[in-house]
């Protein structure tokens, strides 16, 4: 428009005049230019600085949100997750030019031009945020169920540390072996399981007898987790995998004959398993469509001596020790050769002698020779075919000894956020009372040991039976003194009149925790990512959009 005016104009203005207008004309006209460049320059840097301040604003309030929902654990109220959905940001860039122009009569014949133009420029930035509470049922599944065994093996896999995995993620560790003796003083063909529990006493100041078998398995499965770092530091320890096939019946079969029906498509498509054999004149495998179908769903057909059966296929983590050597063994009262760990060799190995100690370890060592599973939730009731004595009476045995087994058995998310929010306070107390540790009925006391009290009254306390790795708890929240910080904390919230902040120290006990809490937080963060949303499946008063202008 202003470049319409600028050759417009002139056709009405006399020859002398022209000139002075033209002048004033463009001078409008390259501040008017000279701003709207300007405008276009700052264009990608404000979305880069709008980029960096919204990710930043993102990872804040993340990171409070999860402490703060640990602060309501700590105190044992109730935790709320809302996820922070699509932000959405709209530009508006606009340059304007107004100009005007006059011929103004003065003494005489002369005419003199005024006017001028005036730039104008308009920016402006929309952004959208999204707020979704995280209240449906698929994702209070999610906090509630045991968390993946898969999930345990990508993160082992990925490098972190097995300590921190298992005081973070495991809830208990269930020993089964061969019940030798029973209650009566007689022989036994049963079995008996030892639950190590991932717990700290209710209380210790003044235990009662049920506090010390707590404290005594606590104890245990702080000791365990020392070992199995030291393992994994020097690579000793290997975590492999199997698949097995799950039937979601076992009793809900296809028989596998060729009739005349063989072909058609079974009533289970499902995952209940369950089939109407009177649909199926003479049984026969299942139509086509029906193996897609099941594939869609990650389950499987398989057949088996019975029939076809529907089920789908368990990833099952087993760790097992390196290196190992062949050692006869039996099984039905068969003899076979089997692989297993040389644990007389590992136990050679001077930078882990200091944790391998102990009856309890030595248990622990000799459970690891045949592999340590991390249970799904479905396999968890399993009986224990190879550990509990046959029909026969036969104990199956690994070179002479009796067989164990071992499961580590998960927690729900939602329980492992509450054992990091409350396991301070109960450490804290552990290490002012630095209480004796009582011996468990499964590992009693052998000479020389660290539970022998006759060699080293001290080492049957608490500082002296964890290993010095171990005496941290899970999270530290809060803190007496801001001076003991390393730096600035990660994340901060007052919950309750306290603060509660996500910091290390400047000078932790062990050189190996100097991220400890970092880490651990970190952690707890990717795990609480599981928990996620699909916005289309939320209807729209379910969603808490705020709008800035």
């Amino acid at each position: 428009m202003i470049q319409g005016l600028y050759g417009y104009l002139p056709r009405f203005m006399s020859p002398c005049l022209t000139t002075s207008f033209r002048k004033r004309m463009r001078l409008a006209l390259v501040a008017g230019n000279l701003a709207l460049l300007g405008l276009c320059g700052c264009g990608p840097k404000r979305i880069r600085a709008d980029y960096r301040n919204y990710e930043a604003a993102y990872a804040s309030t993340s990171n409070k949100e999860l402490l703060l929902n640990l602060a309501r654990l700590e105190n044992h109220d109730p935790a709320y997750f809302f996820k922070l959905g699509q932000i959405t940001s709209s530009y508006r860039m606009q340059g304007t030019i107004s100009g005007n122009g006059q011929l103004s009569s003065a003494s005489g014949a002369v005419q003199i031009p005024t006017g001028g133009g005036i730039p104008g420029v308009t920016w402006e930035n929309d952004p959208t945020f999204q707020f979704i509470p995280v209240n449906d049922d698929t994702n209070a599944r999610l906090l509630l169920e045991p968390i993946p065994a898969e999930t345990f093996d990508a993160l082992y896999q990925q490098g972190w540390r097995i300590d921190q995995l298992f005081r973070l993620l495991v809830d208990r560790i269930e020993i089964t072996r061969p019940q030798l003796i029973g209650p009566d003083g007689k022989a036994s063909n049963d079995c008996e399981v030892e639950t190590i529990r991932n717990l700290p006493p209710s209380a210790i100041a003044n235990p009662r007898a049920q506090d010390l078998d707590e404290l005594s398995s606590y104890v245990t499965f702080l000791r365990v987790s020392a070992l199995v770092y030291d393992l994994q530091r020097q690579g000793h320890l290997v975590l492999g995998g199997t698949e097995t096939f799950k039937p979601y019946n076992k009793d809900a079969v296809i028989p596998a004959g060729q009739g005349k029906d063989a072909g058609a498509p079974p009533s289970d498509a499902d995952n209940t398993g369950k089939h109407d054999k009177s649909a199926d004149s003479d049984g026969g495998p299942p139509a086509a469509k029906d193996m897609e179908a099941a594939v869609e769903k990650n389950n499987v057909w398989k057949m088996t001596p019975t029939g076809w059966v529907l089920g789908h296929k368990v990833f099952s983590p087993v760790f097992y020790l390196t290196p190992m050597t062949p050692l006869a063994s039996t099984q039905d009262g068969e003899p076979v050769t089997t692989w297993v760990a040389d644990t007389d060799q590992i136990k050679k190995d001077l930078r882990i002698s200091a944790v391998v100690s102990g009856p309890a370890l030595d248990n622990a060592m000799i459970v690891l020779k045949s592999g340590f599973s991390i249970e799904t939730q479905e396999s968890q009731q399993e009986v224990e075919t190879d550990v509990c004595p046959s029909s026969s009476g036969a104990t199956p045995t690994i070179g002479g000894t009796p067989r164990m087994s071992a499961k580590l058995i998960l927690r729900s998310l939602i329980a492992v956020m509450a054992g990091a929010a409350q396991e301070q306070k109960a450490f804290d107390e552990l290490e002012s009372v630095d209480p004796i540790i009582p011996d468990s009925k499964f590992d009693p006391p052998q000479p020389g040991t660290t539970t022998d009290t006759t060699t080293d009254p001290e080492k049957n306390h608490f500082k002296g039976e964890v290993p010095r790795l171990e005496q941290i708890p899970l999270l530290t929240l809060t803190w007496k003194d801001r001076g003991q910080l390393a730096e600035s904390p990660l994340a901060q919230v007052s919950y309750r009149g306290r603060d509660y902040m996500i910091a290390d120290p400047n000078d932790p006990a062990s050189p190996q925790n100097q991220y400890w809490n970092r880490d651990m937080f970190r952690l707890i963060n990717a795990l609480t990512s599981q928990v996620t949303v699909d916005i289309s499946k939320f209807p729209i008063p379910e969603i808490l959009q705020l709008h800035s202008d």
